[in-house]
């Protein structure tokens, strides 16, 4: 499964990085109670969403890059 993240999605991710799709779920998860922004809190559950529905191998092939 293709799984395109669009570039806020990348960044945000690039964040919370770790060594599995599970650790970076669980880190965002972390930091949920500490965001005062909706559209942050939005884009979270946004991204935990994507990531959940994907594979670890698929997970590994992202390519991270975090883009200014």
């Amino acid at each position: 499964m293709k799984h395109n993240f669009a570039v806020e999605e990348v960044n945000f991710i690039c964040i919370f990085v770790g060594e599995s799709r599970n650790e970076v779920i669980e880190d965002i998860e972390r930091a949920l109670p500490y965001l005062n922004d909706m559209d942050m809190v939005e884009l979270s559950n946004r991204i935990i969403g994507m990531l959940r529905k994907m594979t670890d191998e698929e997970f590994e092939q992202l390519e991270l890059i975090e883009t200014k």
